[in-house]
């Protein structure tokens, strides 16, 4: 059996307050870094500046048909740093978890030196006729009030050559069979985490992981190791 590992986990102190129309549209978001003084807890006494993230959100109405394409090139606008794609009638809290998590992703990739232009959604994007943009189900695990810890997929859609750059060499996988696996997928990513894998029968994805925890960009990467067991999973 593995080891306990931890993911990153979304709880509702994550998720912003969201007042979204019955429409359509695009939330943007602008993050700022503001000092603050913070008191010191040494016996020297003395105060010490810090700093604090505060977020300027807005929301644009599009046609729904418009809506991935107009998100791609407004992500790039002056003023913007991340996206969320809102679709009429979908839950404001997975609207809310997908800028929670456009944050994080924002927050890793300038830590890597990467582009840092981000489109999240909290439902999968439609990307009809966009040849240009690809989408990637991220598994993202979340927690409730009651402590209940469980997995779920936030989208990012990316350009074909951010997507390129994501995968750092590795060919582009069948994205098709990536999706008809998430159920199975996620069911894989709980049972890692819980230490419920048998090393007799995943010693391969294991060794993969190296300890760490089953990324949407490790299964893009090695979908022959991850898929056959994300199908056992589901079973």
């Amino acid at each position: 059996m593995t080891t306990l590992t931890m993911d990153r986990i979304f709880t509702s102190g994550d998720l912003p307050l969201l007042s979204l129309p019955q429409a359509d549209g695009l939330i943007t978001c602008r993050w700022f870094h503001e000092p603050v003084v913070v008191r010191a807890l040494a016996e020297d006494g003395g105060d010490s500046v810090g700093e604090r993230r505060r977020a300027q959100v807005g929301f644009v109405m599009v046609e729904p048909s418009w809506l991935a394409r107009a998100a791609a090139e407004r992500v790039r606008g002056p003023g913007i740093d991340a996206v969320v794609m809102h679709v009429q009638g979908g839950l404001p809290g997975r609207s809310a978890l997908a800028l929670a998590f456009a944050s994080h992703l924002r927050s890793m990739l300038l830590r890597s030196g990467r582009e840092t232009h981000v489109v999240t959604a909290g439902v999968r994007p439609d990307l009809t006729g966009l040849a240009d943009l690809v989408r990637i189900p991220h598994l993202v695990t979340v927690t409730d009030a009651t402590g209940a810890i469980a997995d779920t997929v936030v989208w990012e859609v990316m350009t074909d050559v951010q997507f390129d750059v994501w995968l750092d060499g590795a060919p582009r996988p069948d994205q098709h069979a990536i999706e008809a696996h998430l159920p199975g997928l996620l069911r894989l990513r709980g049972l890692h985490r819980s230490g419920r894998l048998d090393r007799r029968r995943a010693g391969a994805l294991l060794d993969v992981l190296e300890g760490g925890t089953l990324s949407t960009r490790l299964i893009h990467r090695c979908p022959r190791v991850v898929l056959p067991l994300a199908a056992a999973a589901a079973a």
